[in-house]
């Protein structure tokens, strides 16, 4: 962890209830659910950091830019164009999906007995992980950043 981001926080929360609850299948769901909500913020960060360039971040501009990205859009504007034709973007879209997915099963299904394995919990933790590495390394590109944050920030109208 580079920095102490809350994404990383987040993180290091999804690590720790899955090494306290081992034999706990709510803890595991809590781990997935807070893994997605780290790339969530990860990518809510990178978006309004780049919209509001210079602007504090307990400003009410940075705070209007943090809260325009909503869950709902995500899985469609991921498998739009010009997402889903950037390798970098596509890559980093297809695990918030997936971990979106899942945060949904997580958060939702009723307690059913093997919903998520160990296993499949720490592998999604760690795709919440790589997924926010990958978008730390999108800030050396301003095209990609600036792709991304008008792609999930702004609604596209249809002419």
């Amino acid at each position: 962890m580079a920095t102490q981001t809350m994404a990383y926080r987040l993180l290091a929360a999804a690590d720790m209830l899955l090494e306290e609850g081992v034999r706990s299948s709510t803890f595991r769901r809590r781990a997935i659910s807070t893994a997605y909500y780290a790339v969530f913020h990860s990518v809510d960060k990178l978006c309004a950091d780049y919209v509001t360039r210079g602007a504090k971040r307990d400003s009410e501009v940075y705070n209007r830019a943090y809260r325009a990205l909503d869950h709902a859009p995500l899985k469609n504007a991921f498998s739009q164009s010009p997402l889903r034709e950037n390798p970098r973007l596509s890559k980093i879209g297809s695990a918030i999906v997936q971990l979106q997915t899942e945060r949904h099963k997580a958060d939702y299904m009723p307690p059913v007995k093997g919903l998520f394995t160990q296993d499949r919990a720490r592998e999604l933790v760690a795709m919440a992980r790589e997924a926010i590495g990958e978008i730390e390394k999108l800030r050396s590109s301003r095209n990609d950043c600036r792709t991304l944050a008008t792609s999930l920030l702004f609604k596209e109208r249809k002419s």
